[in-house]
């Protein structure tokens, strides 16, 4: 990862939860909070965090996709959710100290605003709104990270697989159907996001071509339709 030059006040503020965090604060108080947080970047597959690893800074994601998951004893990963710009990582285990329970790994070149724990805890004594939208931050982003999670850890690993081509898909340039891809993911990559082998995978996405949700080609899967993948991942859960 390699420092960036630091981004305008302004970008930081696009993410409505930021702005949550910072409401009732003065524009001086907003510009010494931004102060102290750092542009860091990451290049495809880097690591931001480990789980295990002290819980040190508080990220907020500007750029790129995220993917938050979390290693079991015997090697294998679950995903807990894919993180689109905007948001915040590590604000509970910021706020208690403890190790982090999860890892996140940039799926794409991504970016984030980094600030230390002792930073982050004066800002906290020194601006009291600032403390009070924080908060009420952490029981927004509780709530969300259940509704996020919860079905992800519940559904069967069909629904896990539609769900997460969903997410990483992207849409193709110039194609007035506006179908989306997923570009450049390993079989192997995708069977460590959803918690199964690679073999499944593979017969998964064949069944998934049968029944026309996606169409395949060395290093690429495009969803020709996502309302017909939505409509497969709803009935599914209806299971």
């Amino acid at each position: 990862m390699h420092a960036l030059p630091d981004i305008h006040a302004s970008d930081r503020m696009l993410s409505p939860k930021w702005s949550i965090a910072t409401e009732g604060l003065s524009a001086a108080q907003r510009q010494m909070i931004l102060d102290r947080m750092k542009a860091v970047s990451f290049d495809p597959k880097d690591i931001l965090f480990d789980q295990g690893e002290p819980s040190d800074t508080l990220l907020l994601v500007t750029e790129g996709r995220v993917r938050l998951f979390q290693t079991i004893e015997n090697g294998e990963e679950f995903t807990f959710g894919i993180c689109l710009p905007g948001t915040i990582l590590g604000l509970a285990a910021t706020v208690t100290g403890q190790p982090r329970i999860l890892s996140a790994e940039a799926l794409e070149a991504a970016t984030a605003s980094v600030m230390t724990r002792p930073d982050f805890l004066r800002c906290l004594s020194e601006f009291p709104p600032f403390h009070w939208n924080i908060t009420r931050l952490l029981a927004i982003l509780s709530i969300e990270s259940i509704e996020r999670s919860g079905p992800m850890a519940l559904d069967r690993a069909s629904v896990r697989l539609g769900t997460i081509l969903k997410s990483l898909a992207r849409p193709e340039q110039g194609d007035a159907t506006q179908s989306l891809s997923v570009v450049g993911l390993s079989q192997q990559e995708l069977a460590r996001m959803i918690g199964v082998s690679r073999s499944w995978v593979a017969i998964a996405l064949a069944e998934f071509e049968r029944l026309g949700l996606i169409s395949k080609s060395r290093g690429k899967i495009v969803i020709r339709n996502a309302r017909r993948l939505d409509g497969f991942i709803a009935e599914e859960r209806n299971h």
